[in-house]
C-alpha cells in the first residue's frame, strides 16, 4: 500500500505599512477572519456529526476510482464478519476467542510475532478486496455482465432486515445503519456498495464456472496434490511428562513413557480420542507421516515420543474420496439446557413441526415453510437446506442418517445430535465428492490466477479520510 501526502494550508506573507491607521485595519480585518472561520467551523462540525462529510471525504483510490469513508467502512464491515465466518466455519463457537468482532480490533494483536494488530490485518484484508471489486467491476462491465433479478430482492432483503433490527432495538434506521457499518453509511450507500461488491462476486463466480476440466486433467491435479485432498480417521491418547518445579523431571518422564507403552501393549485401558478426517496438514507432525504411511492398516498402533510427552496413536482408516454427497432440509431444535427436562421440551417441539408439515402436506416446499418458520439456525433462511454435504462435514447422528445406505427421497425423521434435535427431509444424492472437491480446488486456483492478471500493478492508497474508517469496531 502506498499513501499520498496531504497538502498543507500555503502561507504567504504581507508587506503591512508602519502607519497607525493600517495597523488597525489589519487587525479589524483578521479578527473578522477568526468571526469568520469559527463559524464555518461550527458548520463543518455539525456536518461531521450528521455524517454527510463521511460520504463525500475520500478514505482510498483505486486507479483514479475514489471511494469516501462511507464507502470503505461499509466493504470494512463485510471483511470483519468474512473473516468471522471463516474462523466459524472451522471452529464453531471457539472462532469468537481467535477473533472477536465485538472487540476493540485496535487492542486485539493479530500477530504476536510483529505485534500487528486486527485492526490493521482488516484494513490490509479490505485494501486487498476493494482492489479486487473495482478491477472485476471493470472487467464486468467490459464483458456486459448484468445482474440478476435476485440481486434486488436480496439487497432489499438485507436492508428491510437492517430496519427491522434497528427498530426493535429501539433506534432509527439511519442512525442504526452508522452503528453497524461505521461513520457516513446510510441507504443510499448501503445499495451502492452491496450492488457493486454483489456485482463484482456474480461476476467473478461465472468467470469461475467457464472453466471447464475433463476426468484426465482432474486425476492428474489430484495425484499432484494428494495431500490436499486425502484424509483419515485416527485415535489417539496423549500421557504428559511435563514436570513441575522442583519434582524430578527424569522420574516423571520415565513414568510417562511406562504409561505409554502400558496404553500400547494393552495392558492399561484408557479412552482414546478420535481424530476424523484429518488431512496431513492438520496433524500432529510428530505422527502425520506414520499416520498417512500408504502402508497403514487398520488396527496398526505406534508410540511416538512427542515435546511434552507421549503418544500412542492407533489407524482406523483412510477415508473413501468416491461418494456422493447428498442434500437434506431440516428444522434444528435446541434444547435450553443439557437437563432430560430441557432435552424432552426439544423434543416435543421438534415432534409438533413434524406434525404440522405433514397437515400441511407431505412435500418438499411444504417442509421448506416450516422449516423456515421454526428452524434455530441460519438455513431457515434457505427453507432447511443444506447442500453437498459430505462424509465428515456434519456431526454424529446428523451425519448417520444422511449416509444410512438404505436413505431415499422423501424420508424424514427426528434425530438428536450434540446441538439438539433435527427434523429431517431427504432431497436426495447430488455429485460425486471427488469430482466435487477436486474440480472445486482447481477452479479456486484458476479464479485466483485471473484475478492476479487483472489486478496487476493495482493498489489501495490511501487518502485524507482512510484515518476515519474502521472506528465503529473500536
Amino acid at each position: 500500500m502506498s499513501e499520498k501526502e496531504t497538502r498543507g494550508m500555503e502561507q504567504t506573507s504581507a508587506k503591512v505599512s508602519s502607519a497607525e491607521a493600517k495597523k488597525k485595519k489589519a487587525k479589524y480585518t483578521m479578527a473578522k477572519i477568526i468571526v469568520i472561520l469559527c463559524a464555518v467551523l461550527c458548520v463543518v462540525l455539525t456536518v461531521f456529526e450528521l455524517g454527510v462529510t463521511y460520504r463525500t471525504m475520500k478514505a482510498v483510490e483505486v486507479d483514479g476510482t475514489e471511494y469516501s469513508v462511507a464507502e470503505y467502512n461499509w466493504l470494512y464491515t463485510n471483511s470483519v464478519y468474512e473473516i468471522y465466518n471463516s474462523y466459524y466455519m472451522t471452529y464453531g463457537e471457539m472462532a469468537s476467542y481467535i477473533f472477536n468482532p465485538s472487540g476493540n480490533l485496535s487492542e486485539m494483536v493479530y500477530n504476536q510475532e510483529t505485534g500487528e494488530t486486527w485492526a490493521e490485518y482488516v484494513k490490509e484484508y479490505t485494501d486487498k478486496t476493494i482492489v479486487e471489486m473495482t478491477a472485476l467491476l471493470r472487467a464486468g462491465e467490459e464483458a456486459g455482465h448484468v445482474l440478476d433479478e435476485e440481486f434486488y430482492e436480496r439487497c432489499d432483503e438485507e436492508w428491510n432486515a437492517l430496519a427491522t433490527t434497528a427498530a426493535s432495538n429501539g433506534y432509527s434506521v439511519s442512525d442504526y445503519a452508522e452503528m453497524s457499518y461505521g461513520r457516513g453509511v446510510n441507504e443510499k450507500v448501503f445499495r451502492e456498495m452491496y450492488e457493486r461488491y454483489y456485482y463484482a462476486f456474480t461476476y467473478a463466480e461465472s468467470v469461475s464456472d467457464s472453466f471447464e476440466f475433463n476426468s484426465e486433467e482432474k486425476d492428474a491435479y489430484y495425484e499432484e496434490n494428494a495431500e490436499d485432498f486425502d484424509t483419515v480417521t485416527y485415535n489417539y491418547y496423549f500421557v504428559s511428562s511435563s514436570a513441575k518445579e522442583g519434582e524430578d523431571a527424569d522420574a516423571i518422564k520415565a513414568e510417562a513413557k511406562a504409561t505409554a507403552e502400558a496404553v500400547l501393549s494393552g495392558e492399561k485401558e484408557v479412552e482414546f480420542t478420535e481424530a476424523g478426517y484429518a488431512l496431513k496438514a492438520a496433524t500432529n507432525s510428530v505422527y502425520a507421516d506414520w499416520v498417512f504411511d500408504e502402508a497403514r492398516t487398520a488396527g496398526d498402533k505406534e508410540m511416538f515420543e512427542g515435546e511434552t510427552g507421549y503418544y500412542v496413536v492407533e489407524f482406523v482408516e483412510e477415508n473413501d474420496l468416491h461418494h456422493n454427497m447428498v442434500n437434506v432440509r431440516h428444522i434444528l431444535v435446541t434444547a435450553a439446557d443439557s437437563t432430560e427436562e430441557a432435552k424432552a421440551e426439544a423434543l416435543e417441539k421438534a415432534e409438533k413441526y413434524l406434525a404440522e408439515w405433514k397437515e400441511l402436506g407431505e412435500t418438499e416446499e411444504n417442509f421448506a415453510t416450516v422449516a423456515g418458520k421454526y428452524s434455530e439456525d441460519s438455513s431457515a433462511e434457505y427453507g432447511g437446506l443444506i447442500e453437498n454435504i459430505y462424509k465428515g462435514r456434519t456431526v454424529e447422528g446428523f451425519e448417520d442418517w444422511c449416509f444410512d445406505p438404505a436413505r431415499k427421497t422423501g424420508d424424514t425423521d427426528i434425530v438428536y445430535s450434540q446441538y439438539g434435535y433435527h427434523v429431517m427431509y431427504f432431497c436426495g444424492e447430488g455429485a460425486e465428492y471427488y469430482d466435487y472437491i477436486v474440480e472445486a480446488a482447481m477452479r479456486n486456483e484458476n479464479i485466483n490466477t485471473y484475478l492476479d492478471g487483472i489486478v496487476e500493478g493495482l493498489e489501495a492508497s490511501d487518502l485524507f479520510g482512510a484515518k476515519y474508517v474502521g472506528k465503529h469496531f473500536g
